[in-house]
C-alpha cells in the first residue's frame, strides 16, 4: 500500500515519514511531493491510496492538473492545513476527505485516520473477491450479479455509537441469537426472519436498551422495510438512512421507508446573514445565535449533512472574523477551542453536539469581548495594523473595508491612525507594499508585472513610478544591483 505526502514544506514530510516509521504504521511504501508537478507525477505513476495534501496547494491558481489528478482515481484524502479557513474546509468536503488537520498536526489524530483509511483500503480489495460457503453474503452486497440463498424477510444494518466498539458489538449480538449477521468494518449487516415489522421493531428497541445499560453507549439500527429488491440495493439503502443520525443522534431505529427527502440549503450565508451574525456576536445576542442555529437542525426539516457541514463552516469563518477583530485568537484557550470546533464540524456524526459547542464558544468568546471592553483594553490601532497585515497585497484594501471590520467610523480610525504611526493609512499601506515588493525582486525570478500583482498594486506602470519615487531607482535596476 502507499502513502503520498503532498507538502511544500520539507520539515512537515521529513516528520510524518518519522512517525509512520516510528509508530509502525501499516504503509507499505511512503512517498513524497513538494510542489505541483512532483504530486502529479507520483498519482499519475504510483496511484496511491492513501494521500496526505496541504490545502493550500488547491487555492493557488495553477492547480488545475493537480486537482485532475485528484479526480481521476480513487484515493483515501486526508486533507492538511495550517490555517482552519472556511475555504479549506469547503475543499476537503468537497472532495470527500476523511478529516482536514490543522498544523501543527495532532498525531494521535493522524494516527487514527491513517490506520482507518489503511483498514477501509483492505476492506474494499477483500470485499471485492468472490467470496463462497457462508460468507457468500459479501460480494452481494456490492456487485449486482451475486445473491445469497439464505432465506430472511428483513434486512438490518446496525452501527455502535464507538466506532472502536464494532467487534465488541458483533460478539455481543451473537449471544443473543436474534439475528445473522455479517460484520463489516464499520457496521454489521444482519438478517431477519422475523413474520411481521412490528415484532422486528420490538426485538431491534431491546437490543438497543440492552447494549446501552450493558455498555453506557449506544447504536443506531436501520431496517429495510419496503418491497424486496436486490442485496445490494437494500444495502445502499439501510446505509443511507444511517445517515438521519446527523439530525436524531443514536438509540434509535430507523426504517427506510421514513427516509425524507433533503431540502435544499445554501450552504453559503447570504450578506443578510454574515451582517445578523456579526451583529449577534458584537451585541453579546445569545438568543439570535440559537436560534439560527436550531432553525438548521430541526427534525420537521432535512438538509443533507455534507450541506450543513458546509453552511457550519460558513458560520465559523464569522465568528473568526469576530475574533480576529478583537484579537482573541491571542487567547490560547480560545485558539484551541476554535480548532477544535473546526474539526468537530467535519467530522462528528451529530449535528446536536456540533451546535451546542458553537454555542458554548461564542458564548465565551463574548463574555471575555465585554470583559475586555469593559477595562478599555481594546486597542483599535494595533487590531488596524494586525488587519492591513493580513490584507495588504490585495489591492482592493481600502479605509472603508478597516473600519467596516473595526466596527468605527473611517474618520475616527484615520485619526488614531496618524496620531499613532506618523502616517496615513495610505502611506503605511504603500510602505508596506513597496516593501514586500523589494523582497520578491530579491528573492524570486517573478516579472515585474507579477510582482506588481502580488504586492496589491493593480497597475504594474503605477508601482514602477512609485517605487522609483520612494526609493530613487526603478525595480529593473533595484534588482540589477541586488543580483549583481
Amino acid at each position: 500500500m502507499k502513502l503520498l505526502i503532498i507538502d511544500r514544506d520539507q520539515t512537515e514530510r521529513n516528520g510524518i515519514q518519522w512517525f509512520i516509521k516510528r509508530y509502525q504504521l501499516d504503509v507499505m511504501t511512503v512517498l513524497e511531493a513538494g510542489n505541483f508537478n512532483e504530486a502529479v507525477e507520483q498519482i499519475e505513476a504510483e496511484n496511491p491510496e492513501v494521500i496526505l495534501l496541504e490545502m493550500e496547494l488547491l487555492a493557488q491558481s495553477d492547480s488545475k492538473r493537480l486537482r485532475k489528478a485528484l479526480s481521476l482515481n480513487s484515493h483515501h484524502i486526508i486533507g492538511i492545513t495550517a490555517e482552519p479557513l472556511f475555504k479549506h474546509a469547503l475543499e476537503a468536503l468537497s472532495m470527500r476527505a476523511l478529516t482536514l488537520l490543522v498544523k501543527p498536526i495532532d498525531l494521535s489524530l493522524l494516527k487514527q485516520y491513517l490506520t482507518h483509511a489503511v483498514r477501509n483500503e483492505l476492506r474494499v480489495q477483500q470485499e471485492s473477491l468472490p467470496l463462497i460457503g457462508e460468507h457468500s453474503i459479501y460480494p452481494s452486497l456490492f456487485l449486482d450479479q451475486y445473491e445469497i440463498e439464505q432465506e430472511f424477510t428483513f434486512c438490518l444494518m446496525l452501527e455502535a455509537e464507538i466506532l472502536e466498539q464494532n467487534e465488541q458489538l458483533f460478539h455481543w449480538l451473537e449471544s443473543l441469537n436474534h439475528l445473522t449477521l455479517f460484520p463489516l468494518s464499520k457496521r454489521i449487516v444482519a438478517f431477519s426472519t422475523e413474520e411481521t415489522l412490528e415484532e422486528l421493531r420490538k426485538k431491534t428497541k431491546a437490543i438497543i436498551r440492552e447494549w446501552s445499560n450493558t455498555q453506557n453507549t449506544n447504536l443506531n439500527i436501520a431496517i429495510y422495510d419496503l418491497p424486496r429488491k436486490s442485496v445490494k440495493d437494500m444495502y445502499q439503502a439501510i446505509k443511507e438512512t444511517l445517515k438521519l443520525r446527523f439530525q436524531h443522534g443514536f438509540g434509535q431505529v430507523f426504517l427506510v421507508s421514513e427516509l425524507p427527502t433533503f431540502q435544499s440549503l445554501d450552504p453559503f450565508l447570504t450578506m443578510e446573514q454574515q451582517r445578523l451574525w456579526i451583529s449577534s456576536l458584537e451585541q453579546n445576542d445569545v438568543q439570535t445565535i440559537k436560534h439560527f442555529l436550531y432553525s438548521i437542525s430541526t427534525i420537521k426539516t432535512y438538509y443533507h449533512p455534507d450541506t450543513i457541514r458546509i453552511h457550519l463552516t460558513s458560520i465559523l469563518a464569522q465568528i473568526r472574523r469576530f475574533m480576529l477583530k478583537y484579537q482573541m485568537e491571542k487567547r490560547i484557550d480560545l485558539e484551541h477551542r476554535y480548532n477544535q470546533l473546526f474539526e468537530l464540524i467535519l467530522n462528528h456524526p451529530v449535528l446536536y453536539t456540533i451546535i451546542q459547542e458553537i454555542v458554548l464558544l461564542c458564548q465565551d468568546i463574548m463574555n471575555q469581548v465585554e470583559k475586555q471592553k469593559e477595562k478599555g483594553q481594546f486597542d483599535y490601532v494595533n487590531a488596524a495594523l494586525d488587519f492591513i497585515d493580513l490584507h495588504y497585497t490585495d489591492d482592493k484594501l481600502s479605509l472603508d473595508q478597516l473600519a467596516n471590520f473595526l466596527g468605527i467610523s473611517p474618520s475616527y480610525i484615520s485619526m488614531l491612525f496618524s496620531k499613532t504611526n506618523a502616517l496615513t493609512f495610505k502611506q503605511y499601506v504603500t510602505k508596506k507594499r513597496l516593501n514586500h515588493a523589494m523582497q520578491l525582486l530579491q528573492e524570486t525570478n517573478l516579472t515585474i508585472n507579477e510582482i506588481a500583482a502580488k504586492s496589491g498594486f493593480n497597475d504594474a506602470n503605477y508601482f514602477s513610478k512609485l517605487f522609483k519615487a520612494n526609493h530613487n531607482i526603478s525595480p529593473s535596476y533595484y534588482r540589477q544591483q541586488v543580483i549583481g
